[in-house]
């Protein structure tokens, strides 16, 4: 890359124009930090006409069956859960707040919506106004918004009443969806105002029961004629045809899937200059010290609340758009449930924890590996790859894991050894020479419990070669230990991890630059 960039801006500095040399230095520059981002863009445009070149099937079959139409439809879900994985991390990586009740919010986007087309009464405009009203005098009273922020807040909030709740007894799903949104965001707000001014795992317990609560509340009989109950709330009588991806014929699904797309990079682009903001600088300054951005000045829970607000907005579209996916065409309380909270949680863990690209490297790598393996089945014999058995490979992840646990015990045994036997050798942390003798040692530990690890393992081998296990009924078990090998070998995650190796290498070649500019100045 540095070869190219040293051409292409010597070739830009040859334009004698300087305006045009302007315009060409921005659009390079705009080119060169987001190529990747652009061709995983044209990847996921192009992804169904890849498979179907690759499965021979149509991207537009006539009856909704095949690889390319199935692939479809679980790469948008991918990305719809992507999304909310990226709300997830705003609050968690970015804001360090940690919230479990994420979910509900997940959650909001297709109850509220399709609730409020199933049970609109036209008394709810009037309703509406009355409680924007209230509100507006109350704040006012208490003297936390001025006459003049009043009757903004009049305006805007009586302007909204009258759009989105009309008064002749029906509402379309793009109103329905607005009010899910400003449902989303007074949810958030209020939560926050209320929740924010607790700390820790006070904070989180909090979150944590009023997303049970609502998910609940789903789920009861007493409210079967409202949210379905446990058989969930069907819309596909309400839902416009355009959003229908079920058809394929015509192209409707492929159509759908465009605009998941482009609601992805809306939502990735939206993130990211927010984080760009003052706004952004200001959350990430109070995720590292809130009592020294307080002291600065800056009113952090006024800046909390705006984030928590922005990812519920966020999550409830997320959720919204994932409900259009869903086979079924229903609402189910699992979308509020704790798993939408505990996933993303856990996606921004594996991926990198305040990085933009880590929750979407996550997820889409677990919930499409997860579609492609569930079908598959293998024996403890069964060779990957051609390599490795499957017990071998368990033997070698297990040796790993008990490494990386007994690596500060390890370092001790190993400082105490070489200043007993070895008194005159050099050995202080840092120096090449330790870094030498403590890769020896974890070398040295990592195959010695490699040896008992296939020690033990061809034993329980030859006990269980004829049981055949299917993957699907152990991907639990794999999340749990893809989660524990990420949070012992790489504490950044994969893509925080990736990112640190990538600057520490770019700093040697800066320090190799300048060492070699002194000498040959010498």
């Amino acid at each position: 890359m540095t070869v190219i960039n040293r051409t292409i801006y010597a070739s830009i500095r040859k334009i004698e124009s300087p305006t045009l040399r302007g315009a060409a230095d921005m659009l390079a520059r705009l080119v060169l930090e987001n190529w990747f981002y652009l061709l995983f863009v044209l990847f996921l445009l192009r992804f169904p006409y890849i498979i179907a070149d690759l499965t021979d099937t149509e991207v537009m079959p006539r009856r909704p069956t095949g690889d390319s139409a199935f692939w479809q439809s679980e790469m948008a879900r991918a990305l719809t859960l992507s999304c909310l994985a990226m709300s997830y991390n705003l609050l968690f990586g970015f804001s360090g707040i940690i919230s479990f009740g994420h979910a509900l919010f997940f959650g909001a986007g297709g109850y509220v919506t399709f609730i409020l087309m199933f049970q609109y009464d036209t008394s709810l405009q009037e309703k509406t106004l009355a409680a924007v009203v209230f509100v507006g005098l109350v704040l006012a009273v208490l003297r936390r918004l001025s006459w003049r922020g009043l009757v903004v807040y009049l305006v805007i909030g009586v302007g909204l009443v009258l759009v989105l709740l009309p008064r002749d007894g029906t509402i379309s799903f793009y109103q329905a969806a607005a009010v899910a949104v400003l449902v989303s965001i007074t949810l958030s707000l209020a939560s926050g105002f209320v929740t924010l001014r607790l700390r820790g795992i006070y904070f989180a317990m909090f979150t944590l029961a009023l997303a049970e609560m609502f998910w609940v509340l789903a789920k009861s009989g007493t409210l079967r004629d409202i949210s379905g109950a446990e058989d969930g709330l069907g819309f596909s009588d309400v839902l416009p045809e355009v959003l229908n991806p079920t058809r394929t014929a015509d192209g409707s699904r492929l159509e759908m899937y465009r605009w998941t797309v482009l609601f992805f990079v809306i939502v990735f682009l939206a993130i990211r200059r927010y984080l760009n903001s003052p706004a952004g600088r200001v959350i990430q300054a109070v995720r590292e010290n809130e009592e020294r951005a307080r002291t600065i000045g800056y009113n952090t829970l006024l800046y909390k609340l705006l984030t928590m607000g922005f990812a519920g907005v966020i999550a409830t579209l997320s959720g919204l758009l994932f409900v259009v996916w869903a086979t079924d065409k229903r609402v189910h309380p699992e979308a509020l449930s704790l798993k939408y909270t505990v996933d993303p949680l856990l996606n921004t863990l594996i991926g990198g924890i305040g990085t933009l690209t880590g929750p979407v490297v996550a997820t889409l790598g677990l919930n499409l590996g997860e579609v492609y393996l569930r079908n598959e089945t293998f024996m403890l014999d069964t060779q990957i790859f051609g390599v490795l058995a499957v017990w071998q490979l368990a033997a070698l992840i297990v040796a790993a894991i008990l490494l990386a646990a007994i690596r500060p015990t390890l370092q001790t045994v190993a400082e105490r050894a070489i200043r007993r036997y070895r008194p005159e050798t050099p050995f202080e942390p840092g120096t090449p020479d330790y870094q030498r003798i403590m890769l020896a040692f974890s070398t040295a530990g990592f195959v010695v419990l490699t040896i008992i690890g296939l020690i033990i393992g061809s034993g329980m081998q030859r006990d269980l070669q004829d049981e055949v296990y299917h993957i699907s009924d152990l991907w639990e078990l794999f999340l749990g230990a893809l989660f524990v090998i990420v949070v012992m070998a790489l504490p950044h995650g994969i893509v925080g991890t990736w990112n640190r190796y990538w600057a520490a290498r770019r700093v040697r070649r800066l320090e190799q630059a300048l060492h070699s500019e002194k000498k040959s100045a010498v």
